[in-house]
């Protein structure tokens, strides 16, 4: 399944994968990988930094 725009880190389109050892969501324009929901909070935590930054 995809998710369009629901990277954390670029906004890009997320696939959800099925691996052996459990479920992920990779984003197939920057390549980043969340395995838990505390990884997608802490780059959405991230993301909302540099935003107000600039």
């Amino acid at each position: 399944m995809i998710y369009l725009k629901a990277c954390p880190k670029c906004s890009g389109d997320v696939e959800l994968a099925n691996t052996p050892d459990g479920r992920i969501l990779q984003c197939l324009q920057c390549a980043f990988t969340v395995d838990s929901p505390e990884a997608a909070r802490r780059a959405a935590a991230e993301k909302a930094k540099k935003t107000a930054a600039a």
